[in-house]
């Protein structure tokens, strides 16, 4: 269900620790570091689980990709703001940018996150990517990024944190304080030249929440809205976004980008991305996952046509996410066929499977 790996917080010296690490897991969801930050932080504590399965239905993505030639942005929706912005209901969330930190002197900067995480916050740094000898973009453009910071150690002058490294991984590492200052820096610098805007700094406190038992009503919302490509989140605040498809309609645009990617359109500002099949396994994985909770808490009963079905769909997708990757080694261009007919399969089998659980949850007390 969740991930395995788990780091728990070092348990002796108080307030004098030169060493902490705050209990972090494997997320559950790595397509972007949204997912991946916040849900390491929340899926450890068991009482997450049924907010999490409450949620995470809803896919969207850019409809304008080829017309503003920006990037093909696929990925699920929660709403209005994203998950760093104070989405996450466990999550106490602070957040700052650095006209508010400029006071602080760059060689001060390791000392203050590392009392931050000492008194319990996990920190989401915003920084030049750049600098940090592990990332991909380690000495070439600089590369505006968050960094999750979860421990430190003060004798050793490293920060343990979690980021995607150079081979596109998502894993746990440590990183100098040396390089974290000069990021930091670099990251000044970038903001002082209008180079990009800055996405503030985050710092999240696990708050347990009042008991949480999935949510039923939720669920069904968002399926609905999924079967009927259209959201209802946030309509108070935040009108539909006209440049975002959602749920079924997002396979048109999926298969228009790697159209334009198969004929190498010279509208595509993003050439080629693995990222947005990963998400779409991330997807059919977690209603597979979500299926089998619903299941075995007794929410709905065992239908073997739906529970089958979403594991066909979730094999089905890891196959193409696999042989897609294969594909950007070595080039295959069946590969653009197969994404073809994987897509209309999706488009087919998807709602029939989920208007079967949505008729289960809606029968069931």
């Amino acid at each position: 269900m969740y991930g395995s790996w788990v780091i728990t917080q070092k348990p002796e010296g108080g307030e004098s620790m030169r060493a902490v690490q705050l209990p972090i897991s494997n997320p559950p969801l790595k397509g972007f570091l949204r997912w991946a930050y916040t849900l390491s932080i929340t899926s450890i504590h068991e009482e997450t689980i049924p907010w999490y399965y409450s949620n995470f239905i809803q896919l969207s993505c850019k409809k304008t990709f080829l017309e503003d030639g920006g990037q093909f942005y696929f990925d699920f929706f929660r709403g209005k703001p994203n998950e760093l912005n104070f989405n996450n209901p466990f999550l106490l969330t602070c957040s700052v940018n650095y006209t508010i930190l400029e006071f602080l002197p760059l060689d001060a900067w390791p000392q203050f996150f590392a009392d931050q995480i000492r008194s319990g916050y996990y920190c989401v740094v915003f920084l030049d990517e750049s600098r940090l000898s592990p990332a991909a973009a380690y000495q070439k453009e600089p590369f505006p990024h968050h960094l999750f910071l979860y421990g430190f150690d003060l004798d050793q002058a490293i920060f343990d944190a979690s980021m995607f490294d150079h081979t596109g991984v998502y894993r746990n590492l440590q990183i100098p304080f040396t390089e974290f200052q000069d990021a930091v820096h670099s990251m000044r610098h970038l903001l002082k030249e209008g180079v990009t805007a800055d996405h503030h700094t985050y710092f999240y406190k696990y708050e347990p929440h009042s008991p949480y038992p999935f949510d039923r009503t939720a669920a069904i919302d968002q399926l609905r809205d999924y079967l009927n490509g259209e959201t209802h989140l946030n309509r108070i605040n935040y009108n539909p976004d006209e440049e975002q498809a959602f749920g079924l309609k997002v396979y048109d645009y999926l298969q228009m980008y790697f159209d334009a990617v198969e004929s190498n359109d010279s509208r595509l500002g993003d050439r080629s991305d693995v990222r947005h099949l990963h998400v779409l396994w991330e997807h059919k994985k977690m209603m597979s996952e979500r299926i089998d909770y619903l299941v075995d808490e007794g929410i709905i009963p065992y239908d073997e046509e739906l529970a089958d079905g979403y594991r066909d769909i979730t094999k089905s997708a890891m196959k193409l996410r696999d042989q897609y990757i294969r594909h950007e080694i070595r080039a295959d261009k069946d590969v653009f066929e197969r994404l073809r007919l994987r897509f209309d399969q999706f488009r087919k089998e998807e709602p029939v499977l989920l208007q079967k659980l949505i008729a289960l949850l809606e029968g069931s007390t």
